[in-house]
């Protein structure tokens, strides 16, 4: 199958195991023009639901109920679904960019697929199905702003993904804490991935980039008007996953005071 007909083929699909399948042969012979793409299609009961601030993840103190903590476990695999859709975007939408671009998106959105049937796994196991609790429009109301593979990587991978530097471990620490080893697992999983992730980002940002500015001047001019700095972190920040992923350490530095 070719990449663009699998990203397509993520995009339209109104079943969830459409949108998780993967060929084991994919080819990139054919990018064809750059398609943009408004929506993604989703499953029925999988749509897109108002968020309110009654829609905030369960508090930490709450995590000894397992009922909060597949709540917490749903928005995580909400999240990935929509990287698995977005990066399906950037496939379609930057057919130009090298073929080496093409194929790190196309391995981490693999990974993202993953992801989503880990979390899948884990929520049935707590007696949930994903699509039983709400999901939001989230990262995708930024994709009018990826207009560039540049935007598109500081958006999605060193930001949203960065901010998963933080959360994956501090859950994990918590789903631990409550007996949850399963739960921790899986976070622990999810973390070391999103290391390649965010470092991939790194890579192509100091590729895309003036010679003349910082990794840190490009990334923040780089972002959408509204979406602050602070995003690309989590409830507790920690520096050294972001030196593992290749950040340098005036990046961090400036990261570490926006609040």
């Amino acid at each position: 199958m070719e990449i663009r007909d699998f990203a397509i083929q993520i995009l339209s699909a109104d079943r969830l195991e459409d949108k998780l399948f993967c060929p084991a042969v994919l080819t990139d012979y054919s990018p064809g023009p750059a398609l943009l793409w408004k929506e993604p299609v989703r499953p029925p009961g999988m749509g897109f639901e108002k968020h309110t601030r009654r829609d905030k993840l369960p508090r930490v103190k709450e995590m000894n109920n397992p009922d909060k903590r597949a709540v917490c476990l749903h928005r995580f695999a909400g999240h990935e679904l929509l990287a698995v859709e977005i990066m399906a975007y950037a496939l379609l939408a930057f057919p130009e960019t090298p073929p080496h671009f093409r194929k790190g998106v196309l391995h981490t959105l693999k990974e993202e697929q993953e992801h989503v049937r880990r979390y899948q796994k884990r929520l049935q196991d707590l007696g949930v199905q994903f699509g039983d609790l709400p999901l939001y429009r989230h990262f995708w109301a930024y994709v009018p702003h990826l207009t560039t593979p540049l935007r598109y990587i500081s958006t999605l991978s060193l930001t949203f993904e960065m901010a998963n530097l933080d959360f994956a471990p501090f859950y994990g620490a918590v789903f631990a804490e409550n007996g949850d080893l399963l739960s921790s697992q899986l976070m622990e999983g999810i973390f070391e991935d999103e290391i390649k992730h965010v470092s991939f980002g790194c890579r192509w940002l100091k590729n895309f980039k003036k010679t003349s500015e910082s990794n840190w001047k490009t990334w923040r001019e780089s972002l959408p008007p509204l979406l602050h700095p602070a995003r690309a972190k989590g409830p507790q920040f920690y520096p050294d996953h972001r030196l593992l992923a290749g950040l340098d350490p005036e990046w961090i530095e400036h990261l570490k005071t926006h609040s």
